[in-house]
């Protein structure tokens, strides 16, 4: 059965986004956390910042929510990480 575009449910969207860790060591407890929230975080070793030991990578997973909500809750799981750029793909 078909539902109208009014009742129909949410789907989960594959979303990709880009986050720094201008402290290599809050990296890895926020990476724990991603990987409790579903997601996966892939180091980015050609990013380099030439003016500290800063850690970039590429978190990707699904979501419900859309490229306005997304960075926030993103931002809820790897603070004081930040999201640099981000992507909900439909």
């Amino acid at each position: 059965m078909l539902r109208s575009p009014e009742t129909q449910v949410n789907q989960s969207k594959r979303f990709e986004a880009e986050v720094l860790f201008l402290c290599p060591d809050e990296a890895p407890p926020a990476i724990a956390a991603l990987a409790a929230a579903g997601c996966e975080f892939k180091y980015d070793p050609d990013a380099i910042d030439p003016y500290g030991p800063t850690v970039f990578g590429w978190v990707t997973g699904t979501t419900e929510l859309d490229d306005s909500k997304l960075p926030d809750w993103l931002l809820g799981i790897v603070d004081p990480g930040d999201v640099i750029q981000w992507k909900v793909f439909d």
